[in-house]
């Protein structure tokens, strides 16, 4: 038997493997009662239902044919990584709303049809919106302006 390298089989490997790291990183926190949950008992309920969707994807991967891996499209991978890391460098010094921006920016710059205007409106819509709900509905401490 010859086994087809498919989506749903390394998807379901990453995904299992995810989970069962994050179980076992996340055993030493106090899971709490069910009346009482401690701080493990959420994160270990999360991993846990990865690693089950991760198995299921794992079996459906070898049982039934898949779609084939293709190549690996750089472009999108690079600059949205690129923007999930500035983001989280930037946040506090630059401010929540240049890190949004360039995160929004960076994610439209990864598809090969950027359109200035249409980011623009994007960026505008969504650190707005974000914004709001941070510091309005949650009432989070984020500057959102630079911080030097």
């Amino acid at each position: 038997m010859r086994l087809r390298v498919s989506t749903d089989l390394v998807t379901g490997l990453l995904f299992l493997a995810l989970g069962l790291f994050a179980i076992a990183y996340g055993w030493t926190y106090p899971l709490g009662t069910p009346a009482r949950i401690g701080p493990g008992y959420f994160p270990l309920l999360i991993a846990s239902g990865l690693a089950l969707l991760g198995l299921v994807l794992v079996v459906r991967g070898l049982v039934a044919p898949g779609e084939r891996i293709g190549a690996i499209a750089a472009r999108p991978l690079v600059f949205v990584l690129a923007g999930t890391f500035l983001f989280g460098l930037l946040v506090e010094r630059a401010g929540f709303i240049l890190a949004a921006v360039l995160v929004v920016v960076l994610a439209r710059l990864a598809d090969r049809d950027f359109r200035p205007v249409e980011v623009a409106i994007l960026a505008v819509v969504l650190v707005s919106f974000i914004g709001a709900l941070f510091w309005l509905g949650l009432s989070l401490p984020l500057h959102p302006l630079p911080t030097w």
